[in-house]
């Protein structure tokens, strides 16, 4: 049997649109409408200075517990709904509620949703997905995980070699690569995988 592990913002919801037009609100940045992000933490359009303050605004704010749907929720609960689905998102903990109620909202079907990733938000170690997802197998399971970020995918094929990984391509991996982890270009890439 397979579980399944998916990242929520940048995978799932469209954390990048609300983001930008928050940052853009917030430091008055002049940016154009298709903007993408060369940088993971923005730093291609933040100072340093500003990265933390943003993320700051932002996750404190409405916005972020209403992103939209990067799928279409009926076609992905279609093929995942009544398997064992959990969302791993690395977000601080205290907001891990806003993010489960907005997956709820939008209409995804799933099992669990939990904080884990590289970022430590209690300065203590990171709980990589890779841990979350240990703590979560049973014996005899096989492991579908999909991300956005290289680091979080390498992390569960080392701990999984032989679950099956999906990269969803965003702007700033699009240099990765990876010969035991796939790359989607987009949903259809996953879904035709279920046909």
């Amino acid at each position: 049997m397979m579980r399944y592990f998916f990242d929520v913002d940048g995978v799932v919801l469209d954390f990048e649109s609300r983001y930008i037009q928050a940052l853009k609100q917030y430091f008055n940045l002049n940016l154009p409408d298709n903007y993408q992000p060369q940088c993971w933490y923005f730093s291609d359009i933040l100072k340093e200075e500003q990265v933390l303050e943003g993320w700051e605004k932002f996750i404190s704010s409405e916005e972020f517990g209403a992103l939209s749907p990067l799928v279409e929720v009926d076609r992905f609960n279609r093929v995942f709904g009544g398997l064992p689905v959990h969302f791993i998102t690395n977000i601080p903990p205290q907001y891990l509620k806003a993010r489960e109620t907005n997956l709820l909202k939008a209409g995804f079907q799933f099992h669990s949703v939990h904080c884990g990733g590289f970022l430590s938000f209690d300065h203590g170690p990171p709980r990589k997905k890779a841990d979350i997802i240990k703590e979560l197998l049973n014996p005899e399971e096989t492991v579908f995980f999909m991300d956005d970020h290289p680091d979080n995918c390498v992390n569960v094929h080392e701990m999984f070699p032989d679950a099956e990984i999906w990269l969803i391509t965003r702007s700033f991996n699009t240099s990765f690569s990876h010969p035991a982890i796939k790359r989607a270009d987009h949903w259809d890439h996953i879904f035709d995988r279920f046909v």
